[in-house]
């Protein structure tokens, strides 16, 4: 349960079951526009923690566990990211919302987050993506697909220690830390299937163009595998974005820099 949820939300079952997917999520807050939390692959909605504590007060902020993380239901097969944004507008049409939401995505749900604005615009009113990459072709497509067939034989422990060395400089050996119960709670095999539907992913320039969303893409300057020379080309790929660096942060800003990513949070969706 979030800090801030009304009796309503408190007393709610913490699943909705679409024709889809069955799909867990902390609810809390209830002020102005919904904030629609999306986490990284490997985490879930407890990766976002420190953000929700504080936007909690001044807005509604929903932070879903993605189909085969965390607490929701773990099919099995293959799928893509847009299955998952496809899972996503049918999670937001169940909550009966007044209107549009508001996006925030890490890395992995920076790309889910730009696939529900591109194929369901209505539900999205804007739009930031901490960590984000314009397309997984070539070497990137190949480690996830390697890790994918890995942490199938050795499990979640066995791929730690090098996937949160590239994920958390060496700045953040405390974050590092506490993060790494979240991702060993991981079912290998649910992970494995996430990794290879990012890998699938493939991006024109012609799809980031057709976001007509306002959009803020905000790179971490310590982010050795999608560094901000990435964002920046992201950016400039989508109308009318805009672009920051956080200096305080690397891979998973929201959980390296909550503070710093909060502060353009309010300032972008004016909070």
């Amino acid at each position: 349960m979030l800090p801030g949820a009304t009796a309503q939300q408190t007393s709610a079952m913490p699943y909705l079951e679409t024709d889809r997917v069955s799909l867990f999520f902390e609810d809390g807050g209830n002020r102005g526009v919904p904030v629609l939390l999306l986490h990284e692959l490997g985490g879930s909605n407890e990766s976002w923690r420190a953000v929700i504590l504080r936007l909690v007060p001044d807005c509604r902020v929903i932070a879903v566990d993605l189909r085969c993380a965390g607490r929701s239901e773990k099919p099995p097969g293959a799928f893509t990211l847009a299955d998952i944004a496809d899972d996503l507008s049918a999670f937001l049409r169940l909550l009966h919302l007044d209107g549009p939401v508001d996006v925030i995505g890490a890395a992995l749900g920076s790309l889910v987050g730009a696939l529900l604005a591109i194929r369901h615009s209505t539900l999205v009113r804007r739009l930031m993506m901490c960590a984000v990459a314009p397309d997984m072709a070539g070497p990137t497509r190949a480690y996830l697909a390697e890790r994918a067939n890995k942490v199938r034989v050795v499990g979640m422990r066995g791929v730690a220690d090098a996937s949160l060395g590239n994920s958390f400089p060496a700045s953040h050996p405390e974050q590092r830390a506490g993060y790494r119960g979240i991702y060993l709670a991981n079912d290998p095999d649910a992970y494995a299937e996430l990794s290879l539907a990012l890998a699938r992913l493939e991006m024109t320039p012609a799809d980031w163009g057709s976001i007509r969303v306002p959009v803020l893409v905000a790179s971490g300057a310590h982010d050795s595998l999608w560094p901000p020379a990435i964002g920046r080309e992201v950016a400039s790929l989508i109308p009318g974005a805009q672009f920051k660096v956080m200096e305080d942060a690397g891979h998973f800003p929201h959980l390296q820099a909550p503070e710093t990513l909060v502060r353009l949070a309010r300032d972008f969706l004016e909070i």
